[in-house]
């Protein structure tokens, strides 16, 4: 009797896709259901759940389906969504809460300046202390050839050796990552804890090789994390983060963007002793979006750096910091010279600040033109 074979048919590619693609809409409906089970539980806390959240990467398209790359860098929740929902959960809130609200943000926004003048002081007065120290060995050719470039080698290897191994995201001046950020890219680990420690060592060893390095760069990058570690209460590590009940209030995008701008500020006063200036730089050079509380809220950080920077300095003059520490290695010292103004110099600094405008609208008026022109040019 013969025995019939039976036709094995496997399943098509489009089939698999299919049946994947069901499974991850099954697992992801669970996943809703769950959530807005939650969302219903009378005994849940609105509060708890911000409002302002990042979306999460959705991985049930049919794109994660059939194995399309998905990009590591999202893109940051900036706007709010004034919705019904979203002015019911305002309006439900105390006048208490809010005022803890903003109380919160004013002293985030004070630690943010702390913080930043004090390590920006200690690099300053590490850079100092080292630099010093390799010239007292220079006295003697040779001993201080060899004694030098082997002091310049060591902080050299350190400092790049911290950032290939540790923290990759720490290498180079941080300003363009931060601007990115602050139009709404979102790089993974760019202001972790990690990367605050490498940048802070990097600066110091870099700096003190000799190398054609500057500081506004780091001390930039360095308050960006300060103030993204302070906005969320820690590290991104769940392991490091610090559980606080009040941190529900800026686990959105928007606080943290506006407390990142405070400390680009802040590290910019720092490296140049000048909050205006640092200011300036967030508003002029950085940030794309901006409104009048988060101005005042800047200037509040820098002047606090300003405040830290002068105590540092005025300490460490008696020559407690070190053989070589003054605190302020890039800063002019004119404390011996008289500086006197009179009235007559008003009329010729005047006089300057009308050149300048009528140069810069001169400038702006030019390159507009030609901007045009090479569109027209290009079409």
């Amino acid at each position: 009797m013969r025995s019939s074979a039976v036709p094995i048919v496997e399943p098509s590619p489009m089939e698999d896709y299919s049946s994947a693609f069901l499974e991850k809409e099954a697992a992801a409906q669970a996943e809703f259901e769950g959530d807005e089970e939650g969302e219903h539980d009378p005994e849940s806390n609105s509060l708890r759940n911000p409002l302002l959240k990042r979306t999460p990467t959705l991985t049930s398209s049919q794109y994660a389906v059939v194995g399309a790359k998905v990009s590591h860098i999202e893109s940051l929740d900036y706007e709010i969504n004034e919705n019904d929902l979203f002015k019911h959960d305002w309006r439900s809130r105390s006048s208490g809460e809010v005022l803890q609200y903003i109380f919160l943000k004013w002293t985030l926004a004070f630690l943010v300046g702390l913080l930043t003048g004090v390590i920006a002081s200690l690099i300053n007065l590490a850079i100092e202390n080292i630099a010093g120290i390799k010239i007292l060995y220079l006295a003697r050719y040779v001993t201080g050839f060899v004694y030098l470039t082997g002091v310049n080698l060591a902080l050299t290897m350190v400092a790049a050796s911290l950032c290939v191994v540790f923290a990759p995201t720490a290498a180079g001046p941080g300003i363009p990552e931060i601007k990115a950020y602050l139009n709404g890219v979102d790089t993974p680990n760019m202001f972790g804890a990690s990367t605050l420690f490498v940048k802070i060592i990097g600066s110091i060893g870099s700096v003190s090789a000799g190398l054609d390095l500057g500081k506004e760069g780091p001390l930039v990058h360095i308050g960006s994390c300060i103030a993204s570690l302070l906005s969320q209460g820690g590290s991104e590590s769940d392991d490091y983060r610090l559980k606080r009940k009040w941190l529900r209030f800026f686990n959105n995008d928007r606080d943290r963007r506006d407390l990142i701008t405070c400390g680009a500020s802040s590290g910019v006063c720092a490296a140049f002793r000048s909050p205006v200036g640092g200011v300036l730089f967030s508003l002029e050079e950085v940030a794309t979006w901006w409104r009048s509380a988060l101005l005042w809220r800047t200037f509040f950080s820098t002047a606090v750096v300003v405040v830290v920077l002068r105590g540092f300095i005025e300490y460490c003059n008696s020559g407690r910091c070190g053989l070589f520490g003054r605190g302020g290695l890039i800063l002019f010292d004119v404390s011996d010279v008289k500086v006197s103004y009179h009235v007559n110099d008003l009329l010729l600094v005047a006089l300057v600040g009308v050149l300048g405008g009528l140069l810069g609208s001169a400038y702006n008026f030019v390159l507009h033109k030609v901007l045009i022109l090479y569109g027209r040019i290009n079409e």
